[in-house]
């Protein structure tokens, strides 16, 4: 003879996930291995930011040094110049020297 409580004893206990659930019933997802996971995109993410970043850095200072030598050698020529337009007004050229 069953009794209930014999009953419910005897029925198979229903498995329970081995995920764990939050108050609302749904599954938790912050397992370390995730969160690993999220931590090392994260770090790719950044890792990424920084290189583009300096690569856009080494491009502004590579056209800031062309721009500068360009104008070191506009200032060498004028001044070359000035030093040749001297010498002609005192009637020096290469060929006579006074």
């Amino acid at each position: 003879m069953s009794s209930p409580e014999n009953a419910s004893a005897s029925k198979p206990k229903a498995k329970v996930p081995n995920e764990k659930l939050n108050i609302s019933g749904k599954l938790k997802n912050n397992g370390w291995e995730l969160r690993q996971q999220q931590r090392l995109r994260q770090q790719a993410v950044k890792q990424r930011e920084r290189e583009m970043a300096q690569e856009k850095e080494d491009e502004a200072n590579r056209k800031r040094e062309v721009r500068r030598e360009r104008e070191r050698k506009a200032e060498e020529k004028a001044r070359l110049q000035a030093m040749a337009a001297k010498a002609r007004r005192m009637g020096r050229t290469k060929k006579v020297s006074h």
